[in-house]
């Protein structure tokens, strides 16, 4: 094979192995959590916000596929954080049906 063919076959397996298959398209088409865990939706404006669930940071909200996150099941806290705008507090419930969280933050004057 030339390297030319080579290169193509290569990509073409890697582009294979990122298929579909573990993309979320909707929050209602979530597959059943493992057991004790649940799913959270968060929508907030700006999306990219730090996410802190129980004061444990989990990343930031716009590298969640849909803002959906997986966390163990039950109650928890949930703060949402961005430099220049006051940080949101809220009181989540974590189950196999995603709960939806609908938010924005304020800016600081």
């Amino acid at each position: 094979m030339t390297r030319l063919a080579l290169r193509v076959a290569g990509l073409v397996v890697g582009l294979a192995g990122c298929g579909g298959g573990g993309v979320i398209q909707r929050a209602d088409e979530l597959p059943p959590p493992p057991p004790g865990l649940g799913f959270v939706q968060i929508r907030c404006a700006p999306a990219e916000v730090e996410v802190y669930v129980d004061d444990q940071y989990l990343g930031q909200l716009d590298g969640y596929a849909e803002g959906i996150l997986r966390v163990p099941a039950g109650p928890h806290r949930l703060m949402l954080a961005r430099k220049g705008f006051y940080p949101w507090f809220g009181a989540i419930e974590a189950g196999p049906e995603a709960s939806v969280i609908r938010t924005h933050l304020v800016p600081v004057p």
